[in-house]
């Protein structure tokens, strides 16, 4: 018996061939239709198909609902029409009306859509369609942050004016300006919620360790420091560490008093997962600490929070004890989530002034909104005037704060200067730092000559042997001294080889192809194959970087840790994978235990995300196809440049770095909305 094909069904495998949608994205919108008993005969079945399908397509893109009066109505899938001429059959296959407003009114018709507070599959509000399980993130989250901005902290000790003149003492060519780590700390002093962000060398550890200090002053607190990765756990112990040594100096070289030593002393310095704070539940969803069983805590710190997405961000807050205070620290402006949402960008999102991407100004594009009684807070504790900034619109300011100063990148470094540039869209900056000839900053143009052969890629691939040879010379040290059979030979640890390792990263704006992370992988292991510096003749060979990705919970290892193949000490004839925990110390696994895993000379810029390398490579296709262009975005560009400490260098051609320095990313989302309105 022959069946027919709805013409809708047709378009959407159309669709799915054209790569305009996932496999899921189809199977998505025809299963609920059926599970909804829309039949093919309804008139409106066409039309239910392409709003299930925009909705699923949206959520593959990490936005967490699917904003209606976005909609192109005569094109919803952005197609080329020369490319796909069955995209001219959209327009009367889905019955689409000709305004937005018509549209929404006949989606509202729809049984599986509901209104908040019903049990549907899908929830409409604020002309914003989402899935019902990401409308109760949304909301939940929003609630709960809202939630804590009300609550007021009384801050009457006498002593804090002057501890805080102590930690902040002014610099002398910054006087007459604010001091905004140390109206940060006011702010988070005052607020059971506090927002700290900033870019790179702002100075977010130093000022929430000082702010910790502070805290620790007033009462007893139990603290957790966590990140969204262990290697991010791992550099935000490093950073803690580093800042109470430095606050230690200086305490003790200005006689400051006792008490705040020994806050100083009370300081935590082990930072862990998300994951692990919550409890993993292998083979489940679900997390130990909720809601019914929340964390044992006064005060969370999570670092990195740009790294969070929307059901993480329900989920911590789910389990944080309705007494506890908590501190989110990161950067706006870098990648969002790799899952759904983009939580810090939307709660920064009511600072900011201007959204234009021909804005070619140096004025920062944040302004703070203080209430009367924050400002006076504020001017109370820190003795600065930030009336200016006073805001009667929202309340939810009152617990942020955006450091405006980089101490990483002096203001005329080369990569400061470049960061700042692509985070502002000024194309017409980007070439002028360029064309400069800073010494940090390093372009190797894609140059294809007759023979295939790119000369600029040979650049970058001889720049990477040089930049990975000191950590494989010292594998090869502790080789000769194992194999000679040399005790009183002192050998390389495990921990100062990675770190070695760990100077220099080659980042990718794409994972397959010749240019992406699988293709760069393959060219630097046959370059230091052909060097001599690695022998790549089985799987797990000596030196091998490895980065893992999955997580495995058993032993440890969490998708985006790094490690390497070095010889076991106490048995050189085992090679062992050894990673760096985050509390510092070492885990040796058996390379055939290890979970999924890939090479590591090359990583994805959003894998490398939470690290800093003293040199890092940036490389760009030369001819992005469409997908590609998707993924080269102001963010991606903005986070591979500040990863990088001392040199920069990137392999493209101007056209696509300018694009995609262009390109911005934005989220569908209703949180921005939820927090400031």
């Amino acid at each position: 018996m022959l069946t027919t094909t709805h013409p809708m069904q047709f378009l959407l495998k159309k669709w799915q061939d054209a790569k305009l949608i996932t496999a899921l994205d189809r199977h998505f919108a025809l299963e609920l239709a059926a599970i909804e008993h829309i039949n093919p005969v309804d008139e409106r079945y066409p039309l239910f198909l392409l709003i299930c399908t925009l909705l699923s397509q949206q959520l593959s893109s990490q936005h967490s609902c699917l904003v209606l009066n976005n909609i192109v109505l005569d094109n919803p899938m952005a197609e080329d029409i020369g490319t796909h001429p069955f995209a001219i059959a959209t327009v009367s296959s889905c019955q689409i009306q000709q305004s937005h407003a018509e549209l929404i009114t006949q989606i509202r018709t729809f049984n599986a859509i509901g209104q908040p507070g019903d049990n549907t599959p899908m929830i409409i509000e604020f002309d914003r369609l989402y899935l019902n399980k990401y409308y109760f993130f949304e909301t939940q989250v929003a609630h709960k942050l809202l939630q804590l901005t009300q609550v007021n902290i009384t801050v009457d000790n006498p002593l804090l004016p002057g501890y805080l003149d102590a930690l902040f003492p002014p610099e002398p060519h910054n006087l007459g300006q604010f001091d905004w780590q140390k109206i940060a700390t006011a702010t988070a002093l005052t607020k059971a919620l506090a927002v700290i962000t900033g870019g790179p060398g702002t100075g977010k550890t130093t000022t929430v360790t000082k702010l910790l200090l502070l805290l620790l002053t007033q009462q007893n607190m139990t603290i957790r420091l966590v990140a969204p990765t262990g290697k991010a756990a791992a550099r935000l112990s490093e950073s803690i560490k580093a800042s109470k040594n430095r606050l230690r100096q200086s305490l003790v070289a200005n006689n400051q008093p006792q008490a705040l030593l020994a806050a100083l002393e009370a300081i935590p310095e082990e930072a862990a997962t998300l994951h692990r704070l919550l409890g993993v539940i292998p083979h489940s969803h679900h997390f130990r600490h909720n809601k019914d069983n929340p964390l044992r805590l006064d005060l969370l710190v999570i670092d990195e929070a740009s790294m969070v997405d929307l059901p993480m961000m329900y989920k911590l807050l789910s389990a944080l004890p309705s007494h506890a205070r908590l501190i989110l620290l990161g950067d706006q402006d870098q990648l969002a989530s790799v899952e759904a949402g983009a939580v810090l960008a939307d709660i920064c999102q009511g600072l900011q002034v201007s959204t234009s991407i021909e804005k070619t100004s140096d004025a920062s594009p944040w302004r703070m909104r203080y209430s009367p009684q924050q400002a006076d807070n504020i001017q109370r504790l820190t003795q600065q005037d930030v009336s200016q900034y006073i805001d009667n619109k929202s309340l939810f300011g009152d617990s942020l704060c955006i450091l405006m100063h980089s101490h990483r990148f002096k203001g005329d470094a080369g990569i400061g200067q470049l960061a700042h540039a692509v985070n502002g869209t000024d194309i017409m900056k980007i070439r002028q730092v360029w064309q400069h000839g800073y010494n940090e900053l390093n372009w190797f143009e894609h140059q294809i000559n007759a023979n295939q052969d790119n000369l600029g890629k040979q650049q970058l691939l001889a720049l990477s042997v040089s930049a990975y040879q000191p950590y494989l010379q010292m594998i090869h040290f502790n080789q000769g001294v194992f194999a000679d059979n040399l005790p009183n030979t002192a050998v390389y640890g495990a921990e100062q080889i990675i770190e070695q390792y760990n100077q220099y990263r080659m980042l990718c704006a794409t994972r397959a192809s010749e240019y992406g992370v699988e293709g760069m992988n393959i060219a630097i292991t046959d370059s230091l194959r052909q060097a001599q510096l690695i022998e790549p003749k089985q799987e797990f060979y000596l030196g091998r970087p490895i980065i893992i990705q999955n997580n495995d919970y058993n032993l440890g290892l969490f998708n985006g840790d790094i490690g390497l193949i070095l010889q076991d000490q106490h048995n050189p004839k085992r090679l062992m994978a050894h990673f760096i925990q985050a509390d510092g110390s070492l885990l040796k696994v058996l390379p055939a235990r290890l979970p999924k895993h890939d090479t590591c000379f090359a990583m994805t810029v959003h894998k490398s995300q939470g690290s800093e390398f003293d040199q890092v490579s940036f490389v760009l296709p030369p001819r992005p196809s469409i997908a590609q262009w998707q993924l080269l975005t102001k963010e991606l560009v903005y986070t591979a440049i500040t990863r990088a400490k001392n040199h920069f260098y990137c392999l493209g051609s101007a056209p696509v770095f300018e694009r995609a320095a262009k390109q911005v990313t934005t989220r569908a989302s209703g949180l921005a909305l939820r927090l400031w309105h």
